[in-house]
């Protein structure tokens, strides 16, 4: 009889460990794990031109249960600018920072022991050649060879020389330094003579660019950047619609008006990196970095589309330009 009730005392205790454990499960699955709060720094950055970035950042975010910070900013004067803005995010105890490097000689070392704390990747452009930090970005040489073959093909269906201008916009950037280098790379001086480089801010250009062009005319211009681009398209339009086929545009581009300019024939053709995917790739990088601290940080580089008005309405083309999160 005594045996029956040791039996029965113990299945009962392990009836009761194993309902214990069952509801401390239940409980446990239903606490939320607290986020971990991301701040994104990006230039000029309520800029339509980050629509698609902030599209894949979002999803992102709410994929891996972070908390996404916004660091609004316009355009950044110099490196320290923008330095003064990554530094006050991680004194304010952010713990990941996704920085689009405005600047190649930005001083990230003033990030200092804080930075070792924090999980940061850059974006677009690297700020030094080595590496130190992980970049997520499409291959900038590659663009630049791009946009290069698409001017050599018309000046080969033209079987003429022709006469270019390239805007840069900002030569400090990496990623600008390497465009360039691309083009050089592809555009034989017999087939097309690059005349004159502008860099600078939009209001300083488009007076330079006008200035410019009208002193020493070209049949083509190449933009290496959205703004740049953009820019391009205003001073085209200004100067009347004929201008439209007498001097041609080609350009790096990912804003709406980028696109709605290619599609009414003022932008001849258009390289589009896949901003979506750099938006999203770099928050989840970084949110895996914050759940496995010991984890190396990867560079990772997106792909990239040309496109014109034959290819701009196909879908896979569609999906890219104007991703809609789900």
């Amino acid at each position: 009889m005594n045996r029956n009730k040791i039996y029965f005392g113990l299945l009962m205790l392990i009836l009761i460990i194993v309902i214990g454990g069952a509801v401390y499960e239940m409980l446990d699955a239903g606490k939320e794990e607290k986020p971990y709060t991301v701040s994104v720094i990006l230039e000029d950055s309520n800029n339509d031109r980050w629509i698609a970035m902030r599209q894949g950042l979002e999803q992102a975010a709410q994929d891996h249960n972070i908390n996404l910070n916004y660091v609004f900013s316009g355009e950044f004067d110099d490196a320290e600018e923008e330095m003064e803005l990554v530094v006050r995010e991680l004194r304010s105890g952010t713990e990941g920072l996704i920085i689009q490097m405005a600047f190649d000689d930005a001083e990230m070392d003033v990030l200092g022991e804080a930075a070792a704390q924090t999980a940061v990747m850059l974006i677009e452009s690297d700020v030094e050649p080595q590496g130190v930090y992980p970049v997520t970005g499409p291959d900038n040489m590659s663009i630049g060879t791009a946009l290069g073959r698409e001017v050599m093909q018309q000046i080969e269906i033209s079987g003429e020389k022709k006469r270019i201008g390239i805007l840069c916009g900002n030569q400090k950037q990496i990623a600008i330094q390497q465009r360039l280098a691309g083009i050089e790379q592809v555009l034989p001086r017999e087939s097309g003579e690059i005349l004159w480089v502008l860099e600078g801010s939009y209001e300083n250009m488009i007076r330079e660019l006008s200035e410019k062009n009208q002193e020493i005319p070209v049949d083509i211009i190449i933009a290496l950047g959205n703004g740049e681009t953009e820019l391009a398209v205003d001073y085209l339009i200004g100067e009347g619609e004929e201008r439209k086929e007498s001097c041609l545009l080609y350009g790096v581009g990912c804003s709406e008006k980028a696109v709605y300019y290619l599609d009414k024939g003022w932008i001849k053709s258009l390289v589009v990196p896949n901003e979506f995917n750099m938006g999203y790739l770099s928050m989840e990088e970084v949110a895996r970095q914050l759940k496995y601290r010991l984890s190396r940080a990867e560079s990772m580089e997106v792909d990239y589309l040309v496109i014109d008005q034959t290819n701009l309405y196909k879908e896979d083309n569609q999906k890219i330009l104007f991703p809609i999160v789900q």
